[in-house]
C-alpha cells in the first residue's frame, strides 16, 4: 500500500515511477490497458476554405483564474481547467488574447485547411494568476489532452465578468 502511495506522489510530481511500485498497484491487466488507451479528443478538420485553432487548458493550476480568450474586443470563449474548444476562422493572421492583471497576446497565422493548437497556462502573478497562451503542436495536445472535455459555446449572459462589466457600463436613470 505504501508503495502505491509513493508511486502516485512521484507520478504527480513528474518523476519516474519504479516498476516495482507499478506492479504492486493491484490493477488488473484490463484496467491498466484501459488507462493506457485513453487518448486526447479527436479534432475534425476545418470546413473547406477555413482554418481552426484548438485552445486547451489541461491543468487545474489557477482554477479560479479563467482563460477568457478574446479576439479584439470580442470574447471568443472561456477556458476553464480541463477543457478545450475549437475556434473555426478565416485564413489569415489572428490575434487572440487572455488577461487578468496582465495581458498576453498570441498571434496566429491560420491557413486554409490547417489546425493549430494553443495551450493556456496560468503563471504566478502579484495578486492573481496570469494566463498565458502559447502555440503548441498536435503531440503536446495528445500528451496533455487525455482528460479534456469540450467547452460549450460562449454565452455572455453566463459569464460573470461580462455581467459585472455590463452592470458598471449601464447609464444611471434619473
Amino acid at each position: 500500500m505504501h508503495l502505491k502511495m509513493l508511486a502516485v506522489l512521484l507520478a504527480a510530481g513528474g518523476l519516474a515511477v519504479p516498476a516495482i511500485a507499478q506492479s504492486t498497484s493491484g490493477a488488473t491487466g484490463t484496467e491498466a490497458s484501459a488507462k493506457a488507451e485513453k487518448v486526447a479528443p479527436q479534432i475534425a478538420p476545418p470546413p473547406t476554405g477555413m482554418g481552426q485553432v484548438v485552445f486547451y487548458r489541461p491543468s487545474g493550476m489557477g482554477g479560479l483564474v479563467s482563460c477568457r480568450v478574446s479576439e479584439g474586443d470580442k470574447v471568443v470563449n472561456r477556458l476553464p481547467p480541463g477543457k478545450y474548444f475549437v475556434q473555426t476562422t478565416t485564413p489569415g493572421i489572428h490575434e487572440y488574447s487572455v488577461h487578468s492583471e496582465s495581458k498576453d497576446v498570441l498571434r496566429v497565422n491560420v491557413e486554409d485547411g490547417e489546425t493549430q493548437y494553443a495551450r493556456c497556462t496560468i503563471r504566478m502573478g502579484i495578486m492573481v494568476g496570469r494566463p498565458n497562451l502559447s502555440t503548441q503542436n498536435r503531440e503536446d495536445f495528445d500528451k496533455r489532452g487525455k482528460n479534456l472535455k469540450v467547452q460549450g459555446p460562449f454565452d455572455a449572459k453566463d459569464d460573470k465578468d461580462d455581467k459585472q462589466a455590463a452592470a458598471t457600463d449601464t447609464p444611471a436613470k434619473g
